[in-house]
């Protein structure tokens, strides 16, 4: 994601596949799409150099248990295997199918788009302003929790079109 001026140089840099420069989050997500798991580093780190570290993390906590982790083909190469080897952790990767072109949903990798959708719309996260990763990382927890919260109190945002007490004053 683009940094502001407060970010320092030391801490950004950038990603020339997406033409950003700033940091990029990294995440690890359950089936439902809720965080798990993220980090955040420079954008020019690629997405195979800072998973091991991700799943490392994840990982090091007790009570941690991870059979099956669906990556894009981004996510390949020797460090992160001997990562996901070393805790049991089985991989697949979701593929797009050959000639394919354009945006199509690929199975289960909606899931991570989705909530890095949900983070997004906390606006302290649609641009990065903290100056220290550590701090936009505890951003990135902090509007995960709000998620989370507002989903176990059965309340989500909801179009207007659903909440007819907000339509009518709305008319009014």
């Amino acid at each position: 994601m683009d940094a502001s001026e407060t970010v320092g140089e030391d801490s950004r840099g950038y990603d020339g596949g997406k033409s950003r420069d700033g940091r990029k989050r990294h995440i690890l997500t359950d089936t439902d799409g809720l965080l798990l798991e993220v980090t955040v580093t420079t954008a020019d780190v690629h997405d195979s150099k800072a998973a091991p570290a991700l799943l490392e993390t994840f990982m090091d906590q007790p009570g941690r248990l991870v059979k099956l982790v669906w990556v894009d083909s981004a996510y390949q190469g020797p460090a992160l295997a001997k990562a996901f080897a070393r805790h049991g952790v089985r991989i697949e990767v979701v593929r797009r199918s050959d000639g394919q072109r354009g945006f199509v949903v690929l199975a289960r990798r909606w899931v991570v788009e989705r909530t890095l959708s949900w983070l997004s719309r906390s606006r302290r996260l649609n641009r990065d302003h903290e100056r220290r990763a550590d701090h936009h990382q505890q951003m990135v927890w902090w509007a995960a929790t709000i998620r989370l919260s507002r989903r176990l109190a059965g309340d989500a945002p909801r179009w207007p079109e659903k909440r007819p007490d907000r339509l009518a004053r709305a008319r009014a």
